[in-house]
């Protein structure tokens, strides 16, 4: 790298920037001044810039302890800067002059705030005190520490069980670590994790977790400072924990005394641990005199618990009380599985009555050792060998023979990932039959890559699995889904060995794809994120398939919401959609379908004080006919329309955005079909304005058939325009 135009950058700048040496090696020295105090900062020179240039302070206890300083163990005189320098920072490499002006400009105003602010480094000496903890104390001993997993959920005096290695390592694995488990209470599943029954008791040492506060932050760095800092930490304890301390520990005799100790810091508790030995047993050291003659030194103490592990993990800690069953675990269902034990989910059933067989090697997330094994069985097992606390268990039924509510009701969602159109039809058939409110996933992949799907039925709510299956042209519930890439009735599954070996051609990351999208809708309805029914799917490539001469469905070519939640409801669909609505007819064959409830939402903007405005807005709805329309949705009044008592001006983007918001959320099902205001009439009858604006939307919508509603005090009229002249649509029977 070229050193001297970086050094002819700084020649005038108000940086003092300048080669040097330090022990025959090219370096770079700064010299800054802080608080009265001048400060040299060491680079040493580099062939390329792969990062933020570093810095190292000269004469680092010069001002004291400050935190983000760590003593270099080759160079003592020198303390590393710590400026959050992480890899994902993007360095200018191509002006190298540049990035060692950034870099020089964050070590100055990180020394800058330790230096003046006492408080702000005591703050950040105590956020990062078991990093230092474990880098100061094993410089102390010459080698890594001991590690310990501690399962330990709560947080008060607490006596520990310590269990020895499963095996002699130097790698800090769980099974060549030590492991400490509450004597009363313990978590069997973090136990089962841990392997606690293979483990040996280690009998000579006696184990105890106590919580320090007001600890002093500045790491210990001889084993007699280390001494110290432990009777000076305990002396601290309020008086009545120091009491108990006493009676329940300080009695014991041992040749080694663990201690976990946690404390509060500004970025949460930091645990660490401390290994107190002698050759014979004795009590605990209470003062310097008696510990003269003890070893002490560091352990690694890993925090095992629900309460640290689930967030930091990136899992949910609220989904810990969740309940789900898993019907179907291959290719898909397996991923499935896997994500919702990482999202911490307690409780995962898994069913399937299948094996796990040698053609599923490439596209499954069980290992080769599992062939022939069930397939529900070792998913589960791998969710409990990996999941510390998922409980999982794995049953060998087929999804009809689960057609019971003593089981279904035991869950806060299910799940089905068989692919079986048929089967799930039936199914939801007699949820349906049974009016269980059972929330309900189905996921499908489909071959070729080509895409995959998931709906989520919730009860109570707009859209059910059935509107996945209203075939567009005809409204009524066809055999294959709506949603599909492929049209039906193709030959696409592939065979290459007889019927027995038959299967639909796609790759792992397509179930993973498709599991994913699952999976997602699965977490955000288990944190109350999703109110109502849901369908999500995501479109992939079609060459494949197209060189098969498969032939794909007009949804795939439209389809522009890949992986985009959108409303499951179907407005044709015969179970989730009330069939309860008001006809209006007109002799010329036009026919407005309007719903009791947004029938009764209009009669909400009646004008029936003598003050009330004027509402408008825009009706959106299917045309089930060229002359016939299903209304879906109104848009409601906004403030930033111009309204009076007798008029009204739309602010025609902001409505006009609802329309398409709906267009696209219904992938094209649903759109503009008219207006609707308010008359302060009892009978009302169109104004002139009225009559001129219907036809000016007649007019720049030549393509369909527009309505157009005033309601009024007494009666809600509905208008059509036909062959240019406005008619009245009138109120048939209602529809049961």
């Amino acid at each position: 790298m070229n050193y001297d135009l970086i050094l002819k950058h700084f020649l005038n700048s108000n940086f003092e920037v300048e080669p040097s040496q330090y022990i025959d090696q090219d370096t770079i020295t700064v010299t800054i001044e802080i608080n009265g105090n001048f400060l040299h900062l060491i680079h040493f020179c580099v062939n390329e810039l792969t990062q933020l240039p570093l810095f190292f302070l000269s004469n680092p206890f010069k001002l004291g302890v400050l935190a983000h300083i760590q003593i270099d163990p080759k160079y003592k005189d020198l303390g590393f800067i710590c400026v959050n320098n992480l890899e994902s920072v993007s360095v200018n490499f191509e002006r190298p002059e540049l990035a060692f002006e950034e870099s020089i400009n964050r070590h100055i105003k990180l020394l800058d705030s330790l230096i003046t602010d006492p408080e702000f480094n005591h703050s950040e000496l105590l956020r990062e005190f078991s990093t230092n903890w474990y880098r100061n104390t094993q410089n102390l001993i010459g080698k890594s520490p001991k590690k310990l997993f501690c399962t330990l959920e709560t947080q008060g005096f607490t006596q520990l069980n310590l269990y020895k290695p499963v095996i002699n390592d130097e790698v800090m694995s769980i099974s060549a670590s030590f492991a400490a488990a509450p004597k009363e209470k313990g978590d069997p599943y973090v136990e089962q994790f841990l392997n606690i029954k293979s483990r040996q008791p280690h009998k000579d040492a006696v184990c105890f977790f106590m919580s320090f506060n007001n600890i002093d932050p500045i790491i210990p760095t001889t084993s007699d400072e280390l001494k110290d800092w432990l009777l000076e930490a305990i002396n601290k304890l309020p008086a009545q924990t120091r009491a108990v301390i006493e009676s329940k520990f300080f009695s014991y005799k041992a040749k080694e005394f663990w201690l976990i100790i946690n404390t509060d810091t500004p970025s949460g508790k930091s645990w660490v641990g401390l290994r107190l030995s002698i050759d014979k047993k004795k009590t605990f050291p209470v003062n310097k005199e008696k510990f003269l003659k003890w070893r002490i030194e560091p352990i690694y103490v890993e925090a095992f618990n629900q309460e640290l592990m689930l967030p930091r993990s990136g899992a949910i800690p609220s989904l810990d009380k969740k309940s789900v069953l898993l019907i179907g675990c291959g290719s898909v269902g397996s991923e499935i599985a896997d994500k919702l034990g990482a999202s911490g989910i307690g409780n995962i059933d898994i069913t399937d009555p299948d094996s796990f067989s040698t053609s599923n090697l490439y596209r499954h997330t069980m290992n080769g050792y599992m062939i022939n094994w069930p397939k529900s069985k070792s998913v589960a097992n791998q969710l409990l060998g990996k999941y510390p606390w998922v409980k999982s268990e794995g049953f060998n039924h087929e999804l009809l023979s689960l057609r019971n509510p003593n089981i279904l009701t035991r869950f806060d969602l299910i799940i089905i990932a068989i692919g079986s159109p048929t089967h799930e039809r039936l199914f939801h058939d007699y949820i349906i039959k049974s009016k269980l409110k059972v929330p309900i996933i189905n996921c499908w992949l489909e071959g070729y890559g080509i895409g995959g799907h998931a709906v989520l039925d919730i009860p109570n709510s707009k859209g059910c699995l059935r509107c996945a299956y209203v075939e567009p042209n005809t409204g009524i519930r066809g055999l294959s889904s709506n949603l599909n890439f492929l049209r039906p009735d193709q030959d696409i599954v592939k065979n290459y060995a007889g019927c027995g070996e038959m299967f639909i051609p796609y790759g792992a990351s397509n179930s993973a794809q498709t599991a994913l999208i699952a999976t997602n809708l699965a977490i955000e309805y288990l944190r109350d994120n999703i109110k109502e029914s849901t369908k999500v799917s995501w479109k992939g490539e079609s060459k494949d398939a197209e060189n098969e001469g498969i032939i794909v469905t007009d949804r795939y070519d439209k389809f522009t919401q890949s992986l985009k939640k959108l409303t499951l409801r179907h407005l044709l669909c015969d179970i989730c959609n009330p069939s309860n609505s008001i006809i209006f007819e007109s002799k010329c064959g036009k026919r407005l379908e309007l719903p009791i409830d947004i029938y009764e939402e209009l009669q909400n903007y009646r004008q029936l004080d003598s003050t009330s405005l004027e509402s408008a807005g825009l009706l959106i709805g299917y045309y089930k006919s060229r002359y016939s329309v299903l209304i879906d949705r109104i848009t409601k009044p906004k403030e930033t329309d111009k309204r009076t008592r007798t008029s009204f001006k739309l602010d025609a983007k902001a409505h006009q955005f609802e329309v398409d918001e709906a267009y696209a959320e219904s992938e094209q099902l649903i759109g503009y079909t008219g207006t609707w205001h308010t008359h302060p009439q009892s009978k009302p009858i169109p104004s002139s304005p009225d009559l001129s604006d219907w036809r000016t939307h007649e007019r720049d919508n030549p393509d369909r058939a527009l309505f157009f509603i005033v309601v009024g005090l007494e009666k809600t009229s509905v208008y059509s325009i036909n062959d240019g002249a406005v008619i009245e649509l009138l109120e048939a029977e209602i529809e049961e």
